[in-house]
C-alpha cells in the first residue's frame, strides 16, 4: 500500500511537471500594411480603337489602382506611412486586360491577375495570387453596372469603379489572410 501510494505520488508530480510549458516569447503579427511597390500591367483586348485615347493610360490606371489601396488601407485603419515593426511592405502587381464592348468606345469586365508579397525586410511572409477574375458588386450596384454595360454607357469616366472594387477586394483578402 504504501509503495503504490509513493508510485502514485510520483506519477502525479511528473504529470504536472510535464503539463507545465514554457510560453515561446509572442510573436510579432501584422498590424498595418506599407505600400513599397505598385505595378500595373495594363493590355488591351483586340476590340481596342488602335491610337485612340479615350481611355487611361497605363500610367493613369496605376495612379487609380494607388489611390483606391490607400484609401481602403486607410479606411481598415490598416495603413502605415512607413515601414516598421509590425508592418508588413507590399509589393503588388495587378496584371489588368481591359476589354471593350464591340466598337471599342465602351467597356465589359476587365479580366484582372494579381500577386502581392507581403515581406518586412527581406524576409518574405506571405504570397496572394488571384488569377483571372473580373470584379464583382454587392447585389444593387451589380445590377447597375450590368445594366450600364448592357447599354454601352461603361465607359472612361467608370473604369476608376473597377479599380477601386478590385482595390477593396485585395485589402479585404489582406485582412483575411493576417486575421484583421
Amino acid at each position: 500500500m504504501r509503495l503504490r501510494n509513493i508510485i502514485w505520488c510520483a506519477g502525479l508530480a511528473l504529470v504536472g511537471c510535464a503539463g507545465h510549458v514554457d510560453q515561446a516569447p509572442e510573436q510579432k503579427t501584422i498590424r498595418a500594411f506599407y505600400m513599397k511597390k505598385l505595378t500595373v500591367n495594363l493590355s488591351e483586348s483586340v476590340e481596342a480603337i488602335p491610337g485612340s485615347k479615350q481611355f487611361a493610360s497605363e500610367s493613369k490606371l496605376s495612379k487609380d489602382f494607388a489611390y483606391s489601396i490607400h484609401k481602403h488601407l486607410v479606411e481598415e485603419g490598416l495603413y502605415a506611412s512607413k515601414p516598421g515593426p509590425n508592418v508588413g511592405e507590399l509589393d503588388i502587381t495587378i496584371d489588368y486586360l481591359r476589354r471593350y464592348k464591340m466598337g471599342g468606345r465602351a467597356l465589359s469586365r476587365p479580366l484582372v491577375s494579381h500577386q502581392v508579397v507581403v515581406s518586412q525586410g527581406n524576409q518574405t511572409l506571405a504570397k496572394l495570387v488571384q488569377n483571372n477574375y473580373t470584379p464583382l458588386y454587392g447585389y444593387f450596384k451589380a445590377v447597375y453596372v450590368n445594366i450600364e454595360r448592357a447599354i454601352h454607357q461603361w465607359d472612361e469616366k467608370d473604369e476608376h469603379v473597377d479599380a477601386d472594387n478590385i482595390s477593396e477586394s485585395l485589402v479585404e483578402d489582406l485582412e483575411e489572410k493576417f486575421d484583421l
